[in-house]
């Protein structure tokens, strides 16, 4: 699993299947751009889920909220959905 949070002035964060990670989200709503992703770099056997969650979030390109539910998606019809417990 992993998980996403928005923070201020365009400041994103989140734990990544194996990682603490953060970065900047540069385009307006409802447009999505993360850059300069940074994270911890502890080992553990999800480091490849880890990556492939990376290479996506990188990826998306719109986002849309929906009540508790957030879907990051791009024009390659791929999406990540993020829910709110």
């Amino acid at each position: 699993s992993a998980t996403i949070l928005f923070g201020t002035k365009g400041q994103a964060s989140g734990q990544a299947p194996c990682n603490v990670y953060g970065a900047t989200q540069t385009a307006p709503y409802p447009w999505f751009e993360l850059t300069n992703i940074i994270s911890t770099q502890m080992a553990c056997s999800d480091l490849d889920a880890e990556m492939d969650f990376f290479s996506a979030l990188t990826n998306m390109t719109l986002s849309e909220v929906s009540g508790p539910v957030l879907i990051l998606s791009n024009d390659d019809g791929r999406s990540m959905v993020f829910r709110t417990d």
